[in-house]
């Protein structure tokens, strides 16, 4: 008999007798079912037992399991196996590897809520995959005895596929593949999969990137529609708009971005006032040629942002308008929307507008240009306003910093790449003066333009805005933990403010492990999002807080512009949107950038470990970045690659995972690994498929402020002699 018509009749006949319970056999008996099927009914039983739909009793009896609360929501899949489901107006529902059921990162599904979890920390149980997120994967080929394998890239899915003999696409040993799942019929049996597609093999040129694009489901190709509607556009269409803006091409204004920009979607322009500045921030008008609905739009809205690969960036619009009609390209006439602000000598907004504007950019200058010519190296015909900007910027951070915005500058880990995409070189990036000057007017812009949407009305019209939430208490608790251990002598109060994060910041500014406490400040936050609630930003510390200055490769942003828009009309109420419908845009939004972060993480470690994949034997600086059970994780001072120093190559001593005390410390020595302690490690073995490098210590300098643990009593000494003590054995 059919498995499904099986699963059906003891469903079915449970329901009718929901208040019974009955032993295997007898249900068998009951369902009339034939002898040969019960070896197929023992496994539907423990299938249906499995994703809750039925319960055991203590008396090996089987029942329907009572009604209990059920949500729907979309589930998020972590690295190390357990997932969320977001849902909205209340906190997550935890799922547990084991409650995962036949569910994926990014499905949407139903879920029990567990009895007797209530509150902040409740707990599901998925009982249906409703809609897959995606059905195809990025694999490694593999085979053995016990037939054809496929291992996700995708680390947040913890099974293998098998892959039918026939469906193999002649695939050979250790190539990446996309598999397609087929079927999946019970979570103690491996998904079903067929190869559909053979990409390469491990280290050819530019796989990695390709790799990562069908990993994460990055859109790259345009609809027909939308290419055609990108190239309908032209120079023309700008003059034909001239008559209907502001003409703002006398402002002297320009681009200030990096040497490898292809496109420019702000220009800055500064006039000295007589009590003040006059600052204007000017920003490509995308929304002048993406219009809701259209192709264009449909394909920017899916994408939700521009995602930046270590050799490659994949835009969110065409390249037609990304990099030239929307690009605010010098001496060339561009459509724009303006934030003008005036300010006084304190950094004051006094008055500002928001207008739609056509700008003629006077030069496109590059961030080491402007550093040049802002400590004096060079001079040119824009000097004297590039020294207003210099002077404008230092009092706009002076101000920020006093209301205790948090000012993490955290290196970021650039690349020179041969020929074939190979990393020869990892340098830190520099956070220059002119990086600090553009990001201080950006943000006044953003500011000024949330502040301008709250002061609308007594009731401010639908908007989306950028909130950053207070740390959750949790994360904090193990801040407060880390800070203790490491020596930092700073009291966390219950209610903890933005300038108590920015006062650590400080305290380590000279601190040989001032990076990993920054690291672990920013882990601490909660993550910023797009929202029609105005719940402020914690980290910046401001009360208003909107995205409005990247609309080229942010959809937010273009959201915005089309509010902005709209409001300004003598209708603003009534062309007002649903609150509702912002609100799903908001979240999309989110969630594409959270897909963009993850994506541009792991090629930058695939970058890593290839560089270092080059580099077995040498020896390198690195500080302990987290402290497990089985061994350390080092973090490297000079190219930023983490690997692990397994706890059974610590051979001189047994040594016990202290985990309130971020600490490895050993049995007979006393000797301590912590959190926070350079070292010196040898690069042992790197595996750029399975992500990992290991290291082995080489020397460990412990910091001052660590202090030897006091011996144990002579009893527990004694019963370690006897060997009762044999946990975490690291030799």
């Amino acid at each position: 008999m059919d498995r499904e018509l099986i699963r059906k009749k003891i469903l079915d006949y449970l329901k009718k007798n929901a208040n019974r319970a009955y032993k295997q056999r007898t249900l068998f008996k009951h369902l009339k079912l034939r002898e040969p099927d019960y070896g197929l009914f023992k496994s539907v039983i423990g299938q249906l037992f499995q994703e809750g739909r039925i319960q055991k009793t203590g008396r090996h009896q089987f029942g329907m399991r009572p009604k209990q609360e059920t949500i729907t929501g979309a589930l998020s899949v972590t690295s190390r196996g357990f997932g969320f489901i977001e849902t909205p107006g209340s906190e997550d529902i935890f799922v547990s590897a084991r409650n995962l059921y036949l569910a994926l990162d990014g499905d949407v599904v139903r879920a029990e809520v567990l009895a007797g979890k209530s509150g902040e920390n409740r707990e599901g149980r998925i009982v249906e995959v409703i809609r897959r997120n995606r059905t195809e994967f990025v694999g490694i080929y593999t085979m053995d005895r016990f037939g054809c394998w496929v291992t996700p890239e995708d680390k947040s899915f913890h099974r293998r596929f098998l892959i039918p003999y026939d469906n193999t696409r002649d695939a050979q040993e250790g190539q990446l593949v996309v598999v397609e799942l087929v079927s999946w019929e019970s979570p103690d049996l491996e998904p079903v999969g067929h190869v559909r597609e053979v990409l390469g093999t491990p280290g050819d040129p530019g796989l990695d990137a390709v790799s990562i694009i069908r990993t994460f489901n990055l859109p790259v190709k345009w609809t027909k529609a939308a290419i055609a509607q990108a190239k309908s556009f032209s120079e023309k269409s700008i003059q034909e708009e001239l008559q209907q803006r502001i003409d703002m091409r006398h402002v002297e204004c320009f681009t200030i971005d990096p040497a490898t920009a292809a496109d420019f979607d702000d220009a800055v322009s500064v006039e000295k006032l007589k009590n003040g500045w006059r600052l204007g921030v000017f920003i490509a008008d995308v929304s002048h040629y993406v219009t809701p609905g259209s192709p264009i739009d449909r394909g920017a809205r899916e994408r939700g942002t521009s995602v930046y690969l270590v050799d490659r960036a994949i835009h969110m619009l065409p390249e037609e308008l990304a990099g030239d009609l929307c690009s605010l390209k010098p001496d060339t006439d561009r459509l724009a929307m303006a934030c003008v602000m005036d300010l006084d000598e304190k950094g004051e907004v006094r008055k500002y507008s928001i207008e739609q504007v056509v700008i003629r950019s006077r030069k496109r200058y590059t961030y080491t240009a402007v550093h040049q010519i802002l400590s004096g190296e060079v001079t040119d015909e824009y000097s004297s306003v590039l020294q207003e900007m210099n002077q404008l910027w230092r009092i706009l951070h002076k101000k920020r910093k006093a209301l205790g915005s948090v000012d993490i500058d955290l290196p970021e880990a650039k690349f020179e790449l041969d020929e074939r995409g190979f990393p020869v070189e990892i340098k830190a990036s520099e956070r220059l003066d002119s990086h600090r000057l553009v990001e201080e007017f950006m943000l006044l812009a953003n500011q000024t333009v949330a502040t301008h949407i709250e002061n609308m009305r007594q009731v401010p019209p639908p908007f989306i805005f950028r909130v950053h939430d207070p740390p959750q208490d949790e994360d904090l608790n193990r801040f407060r933990e880390i800070l203790t251990r490491v020596g930092i002598r700073y009291q966390l109060g219950h209610t903890v403010r933005s300038m108590d994060f920015q006062k650590v910041v400080e305290l380590v500014r000279e601190s040989p492990y001032r990076h990993f406490i920054e690291k672990v400040a920013l882990r601490s936050m909660t993550k910023a999002i797009y929202t029609t609630q105005n719940r402020g930003h914690f980290g910046l510390a401001f009360q208003n807080y909107t995205h409005f200055t990247s609309p080229i490769r942010r959809y937010p942003d273009l959201m915005v512009h089309r509010l902005l828009k709209r409001y300004a009309s003598p209708d603003a109420l009534k062309n007002a949107p649903q609150v509702t419908a912002l609100e799903k845009v908001a979240k999309h939004c989110s969630a594409r950038e959270r897909v963009a972060v993850e994506a541009e993480r792991e090629h930058i470690k695939i970058k890593q470990l290839q560089y270092l994949s080059k580099r077995v034997g040498e020896t390198h600086k690195g500080i302990i970045s987290g402290v497990m059970h089985f061994g350390l994780f080092i973090e490297l001072a000079d190219t930023f690659v983490e690997g692990l120093v397994h706890i059974r190559t610590l051979d001189e001593d047994w040594y016990e995972f202290k985990e309130n005390e971020f600490a490895l410390v050993g049995r007979r020595t006393r000797k301590r690994f912590q959190l926070g302690d350079p070292v010196t490690i040898r690069v042992a073995a790197v595996s750029v498929e399975e992500r990992m490098a290991d290291f082995e210590l080489l020397e460990h300098a412990e910091q001052s402020h660590q202090k030897q643990q006091p011996a144990r009593d002579d009893r527990e000494r004694r019963g370690r002699r006897r060997g009762r003590s044999t946990k975490n054995r690291g030799r």
